[in-house]
């Protein structure tokens, strides 16, 4: 990787705080940054060609990445995933596992790693550990979308969309980080609904004294009450 000294540091420093590379050695660790590339996303980079993935592995650096399906027949979308710092991409093709329809925009500047799949996998024979680490962190992924089909198929929207608040609020503060400053189309693409939907029920709640809007931003004024409206009691 040819890049200044500060900025190596940086790399290095994110990569040994992840869960996913903090039992790496110093050594593996410089190899990995070696075969990397930096690259640069601004808001609303997107990847729309799925092989892309298919060949190069990605390390979230820093950023707000969404993972999403788009049906072009009836001009939905859905959001699967909100990657972060440290969040990786893709699995399925370091795996094995070919291409699959997803796509990838970023939702703020984003500094991704980017590595190319045969390069990774032979690093990580060098590395065996690493395959447990990944392991769990696909598990963790499986989980999440677990929860969120079976909400999407049993739950109400206006359920959705509380816990979708809940589930991403700062219980000291009720303010939020990953999806501070979404716009309402992509809330209702992390719920499976569309902006219009979301505009309303947020002006619901706001009526029923459970948050405030200010540009952009949505505070909790009254957590009771979100959680009633997740436990399907009457507000």
């Amino acid at each position: 990787m040819n890049i200044g000294l500060e900025k190596y540091r940086h790399y290095y420093e994110t990569l040994i705080e992840s869960e996913l590379f903090s039992h790496v050695t110093h050594n593996s660790l410089n190899q990995l940054l070696e075969i990397s590339t930096a690259q640069n996303w601004p808001k609303k980079t997107c990847i729309l060609d799925t092989s892309h993935t298919q060949y190069t592995f990605h390390i979230l650096i820093t950023g707000k990445i969404k993972v999403y399906h788009f049906d072009p027949s009836n001009d939905r979308l859905l959001t699967l995933f909100l990657l972060q710092d440290n969040d990786v991409f893709d699995i399925f093709s370091l795996m094995g596992c070919g291409t699959h329809k997803v796509y990838y925009e970023a939702l703020e500047d984003s500094e991704v790693l980017c590595i190319p799949v045969s390069k990774m996998k032979e690093w990580m024979k060098d590395n065996p550990l690493v395959h447990k680490s990944f392991l769990s962190y696909t598990v963790q992924k499986m989980n999440i979308l677990e929860r969120y089909i079976i909400n999407v198929a049993l739950e109400d929207i206006p359920t959705r969309l509380a816990r979708l608040l809940y589930n991403n609020m700062d219980k000291s503060s009720s303010h939020y980080q990953s999806i501070r400053g979404l716009s309402h189309s992509e809330l209702g693409a992390l719920i499976g609904t569309t902006r219009a939907v979301v505009n309303r029920h947020i002006q619901n709640f706001k009526e029923e004294g459970i948050l405030e809007v200010s540009r952009k931003q949505i505070t909790v004024t009254n957590v009771g009450l979100l959680e009633e409206k997740i436990a399907g009691k009457k507000v």
